[in-house]
C-alpha cells in the first residue's frame, strides 16, 4: 500500500546521520500511518525516524504500522499537550 503513498518531502528532515524526523502534525487517520510506512521504506537501513504527531488515534496506528512492517520500535514519548514523538529503526 505504501508504494502509491506519495510522501511530501517537506516533511522529512535530515537530523544527523541516519537520523530523520517526520513531522506529522495535523494530519490525522490515515495519513500519519501511511507517511511513517512510506519514510522507513525509503530509509537507508539502520536508519532511525522520529514520527511526530498530534492525533492521538495516530499514536497506536503508527504502533502498528511500524510492526507490521518489521520496524523496531525504539519508543514512544509524550512531548507535550496532545504531542508524542514515536521512534523507530529500519532493520540493518
Amino acid at each position: 500500500m505504501t508504494a502509491r503513498v506519495q510522501l511530501p518531502a517537506h516533511l522529512l528532515t535530515q537530523l544527523g546521520d541516519r537520523r530523520y524526523r517526520l513531522d506529522l502534525r495535523g494530519y490525522s487517520c490515515p495519513y500519519p500511518q501511511l507517511f511513517a510506512a512510506k519514510a522507513l521504506s525509503q530509509l537507508e537501513p539502520g536508519a532511525s525516524l522520529e514520527v511526530v504527531i498530534d492525533n492521538p488515534p495516530s499514536v497506536e496506528n503508527v504502533l502498528r504500522s511500524i510492526a507490521k512492517n518489521g520496524h523496531e520500535h525504539l519508543g514512544t514519548e509524550k512531548v507535550g499537550p496532545s504531542v508524542w514523538v514515536i521512534r523507530a529503526r529500519r532493520p540493518e
